[in-house]
């Protein structure tokens, strides 16, 4: 038999007042798969992350996580349930050290083991007293990923993990999402197919707020020859 679905979503719209950025759009994560979402910026991405993670009520449609409807409830609600949102800003706290931000999502959590955070990412650990103010990009996003491992949860979705990253950080990431995805189920949603390709098991291709394309094919997903769908 093969992996469940952890979460499934369909005919999901959203809309911004009088504008619609989302139109029925419907699509599954199996448990522990990593999965990407690949399009231009304005093609729905970041919204329809929100609208998983419910922190946008969409205007019509479902997001079942492990057999429990989501829409309806608070975005902490649903963090607590084990599914995360990390955002495509790198907002950590920005007067607070690295061990400040830990205890703040240990303290949510309950979880104070951070000896995993530091299994992924052994910077932090010499970081640990250091201003968020003071980290780099690649410093933040870690500790953005970091914070939000604790608790153990089963779907992390990530908006543009990449994005103003050097390329030694970006490899660092490749690793580690795959060894995150053990314990986890992870969507990534961006641009950069060459991140894309090395980490996803499955891609979904988005354009102008609808999926116009779910790629499967191993070696179509390492060439990244779905880019004819963008």
């Amino acid at each position: 038999m093969g992996r469940p679905n952890i979460v499934e979503v369909k005919n999901l719209s959203a809309a911004y007042g009088q504008s619609k950025v989302l139109f029925d759009v419907s699509l599954k994560i199996k448990a522990n798969e990593r999965v990407s979402i690949v399009g231009r910026n304005g093609a729905g991405k970041t919204t329809l992350l929100k609208c998983m993670a419910s922190l946008l009520a969409p205007t019509n449609g479902s997001v079942v996580y492990d057999r429990t409807e989501l829409v309806g409830k608070q975005s902490y609600e649903v963090a607590r349930m084990g599914l995360k949102y990390i955002d495509q800003d790198k907002h950590v706290f920005l007067d607070l050290t690295v061990r400040e931000n830990l205890e703040l999502s240990s303290y949510a959590t309950g979880d104070y083991d951070w000896d995993k955070v530091f299994k992924h990412f052994p910077k932090l650990k010499i970081l640990i007293d250091r201003k968020g103010a003071y980290l780099s990009g690649g410093e933040r996003q870690m500790l953005m990923v970091g914070r939000a491992i604790l608790g153990d949860p089963k779907v992390l979705l990530i908006d543009e993990p990449t994005e103003g990253l050097a390329p030694s950080i970006v490899d660092d990431l490749v690793t580690t999402f795959h060894e995150l995805s053990k314990d986890c189920a992870i969507l990534t949603v961006g641009q950069n197919l060459s991140f894309v390709s090395r980490i996803a098991e499955r891609i979904y291709a988005m354009k102008e707020g609808k999926l116009v394309a779910e790629i499967t094919d191993a070696a179509e997903i390492k060439n990244s020859s779905y880019s004819h769908y963008l």
